[in-house]
């Protein structure tokens, strides 16, 4: 296995990493669009105080349980990421244990394996939370940006 073979998955795990985080921010640059948006419509619009505070009110109630999910699912996912950490911890001691040279060459390239699939599978669970997260505040702000009509005065 050549020195070109070996550095090739971390390039493309590197490689990944970055396309998740570009996607990842372009993201979160719509959301801001889209806020922005929100409380210009907000500001703009003739509507009562009445039906401002209906409006603020219905959004909170879906803003809130949806919320507490994304809340969740990032802590399971750190709670996730603690365990990986936990078992890298156990690979780089068992890698410094090594009684041979060849021992201690395959244990570490276990340890880099583990480690980079580690970091691979991190970095996609987190843009997938993100994204899912960012999703429904696009929807709650698109939802926000929605003229009052009559008959959602009535």
């Amino acid at each position: 296995m050549t020195t070109e073979d070996k550095t090739k998955p971390a390039a493309e795990l590197f490689e990944q990493a970055m396309k998740n985080y570009e996607q990842a921010l372009k993201t979160a640059l719509k959301l801001q669009e889209d806020s922005v948006k929100v409380w210009t419509g907000l500001l703009n619009q003739p509507a009562a105080p009445q039906d401002l505070q209906k409006r603020v009110k219905a959004l909170t109630d879906e803003v809130i349980p949806q919320t507490q999910k994304n809340i969740e699912e990032n802590l399971k996912l750190v709670e996730q990421s603690s365990r990986t950490s936990i078992e890298l911890l156990k690979k780089a001691a068992a890698t410094a244990q090594a009684t041979t040279v060849q021992d201690a060459q395959s244990r570490f390239l276990n340890f880099c394996e583990a480690s980079l699939n580690a970091m691979r599978d991190t970095t996609v669970a987190v843009t997938q939370t993100n994204a899912k997260t960012l999703e429904s505040w696009v929807g709650y702000v698109r939802k926000s940006v929605e003229p009052v009509t009559p008959a959602a005065k009535a």
